[in-house]
């Protein structure tokens, strides 16, 4: 099958092109290459791999590139903490790229699979959070998430376009950004490796459903088959508090545990717990545990140094 991935040399993407190229698929890259790298998709069989330089805010780049595939992941996106910072940016990336993704596979008879977030949720009021849980998202990230769900599920109502949208929890693992924007584990990761207290925001009672990027990647690969626009969860399945989280680390390196703690981030989501039943019932069950995970990371991240 032929498939365009957008926003392919990122994180969740890179892992996600890994796994399409290994099945059997002829996959495309788009990617701004403004987060993404090139050496995320080094060890991927070239012969199946096309990478383009370019954005999703280019729809005539995204006509000619969607005419030639079947399927369209859609990750290309801006993250939550550049967002806050570039809110324009976001509106034309995360949204317009969206509205530019939708609208060129209607026009050319593709299906979209839509990697959205659960920070469309904000906090969590109902634990675990289905995907009827109420939608408060507490930041423009998430909102610029919700804003792009609309978009496809009105092609999908208006337009017939096939598609999923798949709200991943709090993935980690291999190609996770380790720069000002990296999330809570490789924050942790490399404070701990130079021997460094972690630092706390607020009282660290804060939770989140930490997926390893191979389950979020099996979770997107199963439920790619889907056309209905339905829109389904892929975590773990259970929350873990930031205090908890850091425990984990300590032990793992064998440290004592050492805080420095600050104030919690302004509109800084408190809780995250998936309800995964609907993702269940597809057949997606995750398989790492978040220490067997935390292991895995780490030894990748020594790998690479």
């Amino acid at each position: 099958m032929k498939v365009l991935v957008t926003g392919g040399a990122g994180f969740i993407g890179s892992n996600l092109v890994k796994a399409l190229v290994d099945r059997g698929d002829e996959v495309t890259v788009l990617d701004d290459f403004s987060v993404g790298r090139m050496e995320y998709l080094e060890n991927i069989n070239p012969n199946r791999l096309e990478v383009i330089s370019g954005s999703v805010c280019d729809l005539e780049l995204m006509r000619k590139l969607i005419s030639n595939t079947n399927t369209v992941f859609h990750l290309a996106v801006q993250c939550l903490v550049a967002c806050n910072e570039k809110p324009i940016l976001a509106q034309e990336v995360n949204v317009g790229g969206t509205f530019n993704v939708c609208l060129a596979a209607h026009e050319t008879h593709a299906k979209v699979v839509y990697i959205s977030s659960s920070e469309i949720y904000g906090t969590c009021r109902i634990s675990p959070m289905a995907e009827n849980h109420p939608i408060e998202p507490q930041s423009i990230y998430g909102l610029s998430k919700l804003m792009s769900e609309q978009y496809v599920r009105s092609f999908h109502k208006y337009h017939n376009l096939p598609a999923v949208i798949i709200r991943p929890f709090n993935a980690y693992g291999p190609n996770h950004r380790n720069d000002q924007y990296a999330a809570v584990i490789t924050s942790f990761i490399n404070r701990l490796e130079k021997g460094e207290p972690l630092i706390i925001e607020g009282t660290g009672e804060q939770s989140r459903d930490f997926t390893y990027v191979s389950d979020t990647v099996d979770g997107i690969l199963i439920l790619s088959t889907l056309e209905n626009a339905e829109t389904i969860n892929v975590g773990n399945g259970y929350a873990t508090t930031i205090k908890e989280l850091a425990t984990t680390l300590f032990k793992i390196y064998g440290m004592e545990e050492k805080y420095i703690y600050k104030p919690e981030r302004i509109n800084n989501v408190f809780k995250l717990e998936s309800d995964i039943k609907l993702a269940n019932s597809y057949g997606y069950k995750p398989k790492v545990s978040l220490e067997e995970g935390l292991r895995k990371y780490i030894a990748w991240k020594e790998n690479q140094t």
